[in-house]
């Protein structure tokens, strides 16, 4: 404005003395003044551009330290409260306020749920950070201007956003699939749902007609080793759910000790977890009769306990129990003898290898709401019945430390996806199972290779939630169904989900 009035004067006086036409004394001032002016402008585009993009650049590392911060501490501690407070103590140490001055509105950090296959913001549970930072008249803190003020411009506006998210790798939205370092084989006639993925470090092999829903997906570190199977003529479905993805996928063996100890030790933040729904039986005075523990001791357990016991006790309290484990508890069997063969084998229902031959052939047995941990194998019968439970073996064996037979029961077989009723199986060796045992809210995890049995009719096996992760190979038959279930928080499963930055259409 001052630049104007200036300009008015002097083209005024000129006049007075008879117009630019009639007298041209101070033409040369007056260009100059125009020129001057043409420098300014050139002059404060330059500088005060350059302070916008490097005030913008600043907003930008703040903006994606602060969506970092506040991803994690919702990953550590599922509480939208310390997310918060996370983002705003990046957002300060970044661009304090006495230096900067405020930079976020009210609602500028969001908690949010982004979903990686439409690339949109969706109502659920938050699983990413929305972090925007600005510099403008909302927070009355925008970017000053310099010498781009004589022409006008008094200051400029600008603000950033950053998401970042927290969840499975590629497109996968699940916690459930097949995932090894080994070769994954899925022979044919499978059925991929949707938001199931199919992950090999080495390759996956799918020799003919296994078809792929949209939504769901398979990969690798290279598509070469699918040997041209990763084509719709073999395989339908599979050009659009193919990818190719190097996953860090963590040391199983070491997984399964951290599992183990967290559960043997007195409290832990997964122990909790894991017995926030298996409440405290109300039988236990059989583990006094069965001479496992002293009246005094079962009268100090509380949820979560740990019982340790031989084999011999185990089988005892199955009897005494009529095939019903006391409930809320962790039993820590002993087997002793490290070699190989049925004495290194605990049973559940009738299998062929029972140890506990006073039951009825045809009792069912039910391990419901504990935690069984044995240094033997399990050998699972058709009368077993497993639900809501977690069953280690850390017996290390070149063979399967896991093997059941047709007509075991185990996770919720009403396929209703319903995460209390999951069963977690991990086992230091490997998996033979039937086909039946993985039914529906099952994990697998092995710290060696997982071979299911074919089904003894050639009818489709439904599974629903059900995952394997194996440090080694993973084998599939024919004629079955892999659909996804709610997404599974729980840090018994190996750590797949991954930190990154996203940008929500």
């Amino acid at each position: 404005m001052r630049l104007r009035n200036l300009l008015s004067a002097v083209s005024a006086k000129a006049f007075k003395r008879g117009g630019f036409r009639a007298n041209e004394a101070g033409g040369i001032t007056t260009l100059s003044l125009f020129g001057v002016l043409g420098c300014c402008m050139i002059a404060g585009v330059a500088v005060d551009v350059s302070n916008l993009y490097r005030n913008k650049e600043h907003l930008t590392l703040t903006a994606d330290a602060a969506a970092f911060a506040g991803i994690v501490k919702l990953a550590q501690t599922n509480s939208t409260t310390q997310a918060q407070a996370a983002v705003a103590a990046a957002i300060e140490k970044n661009m304090p306020v006495k230096t900067f001055g405020k930079v976020t509105t009210a609602t500028d950090v969001q908690m949010v749920r982004y979903d990686p296959m439409t690339k949109k913001v969706v109502s659920g549970t938050p699983n990413a950070v929305k972090v925007t930072v600005r510099r403008d008249d909302s927070v009355g803190n925008p970017i000053k201007t310099g010498l781009l003020r004589l022409a006008g411009f008094d200051e400029f506006e600008t603000s950033v956003s950053s998401v970042a998210y927290y969840g499975q790798p590629g497109r996968c939205q699940s916690s459930d699939g097949i995932y090894a370092k080994g070769q994954v084989t899925i022979t044919s006639g499978n059925w991929i749902g949707p938001s199931y993925c199919v992950h090999s470090q080495t390759a996956v092999w799918l020799p003919q007609q296994n078809t792929f829903a949209a939504g769901s997906g398979v990969s690798m570190p290279s598509l070469v080793a699918c040997k041209g199977k990763c084509v719709n003529s073999a395989n339908p479905g599979i050009e659009a759910a193919k990818f190719e993805m190097n996953l860090n996928l963590p040391k199983v063996g070491d997984h399964i000790a951290t599992v183990v100890a967290a559960m043997t030790t007195a409290t832990s933040d997964l122990k909790t977890q894991v017995f926030t729904n298996k409440p405290l039986g109300t039988n236990l005075n059989t583990l006094a009769t069965t001479k496992i523990l002293k009246n005094s001791d079962v009268n100090k357990l509380v949820r979560g306990s740990v019982v340790n016991l031989t084999a011999t006790q185990y089988n005892d309290l199955m009897f005494t129990t009529n095939g019903l484990l006391p409930s809320g508890l962790v039993y820590n069997v002993d087997c002793k003898n490290n070699g190989n063969g049925p004495a290194t084998s605990i049973s559940i229902g009738g299998s062929k290898n029972r140890k506990n031959s006073g039951l009825a052939s045809t009792t069912i047995e039910t391990v419901k709401g504990v935690v069984v941990i044995a240094d033997c194998s399990f050998d699972v019968g058709p009368y077993a019945r497993v639900d809501n439970s977690v069953m280690i073996s850390t017996r290390v064996s070149s063979s399967s430390a896991i093997n059941s037979e047709e007509g075991a029961i185990v996770g919720d077989p009403a396929k209703n996806c319903n995460l209390d009723r999951k069963v977690y199986v991990l086992t230091q060796s490997g998996f033979s199972v039937n086909s039946n045992f993985t039914a529906s809210n099952v994990a697998m995890v092995a710290n060696g290779n997982i071979n299911v049995a074919a089904n003894s009719s050639s009818s489709q096996v439904e599974h629903k939630g059900t995952s394997f992760h194996a440090e080694g190979s993973i084998q599939i038959p024919a004629n079955h169904t892999f659909n996804s279930c709610a997404e599974d928080a729980t840090k018994l499963l190996p750590n797949l989900r991954t930190f990154k930055y996203v940008m929500p259409s």
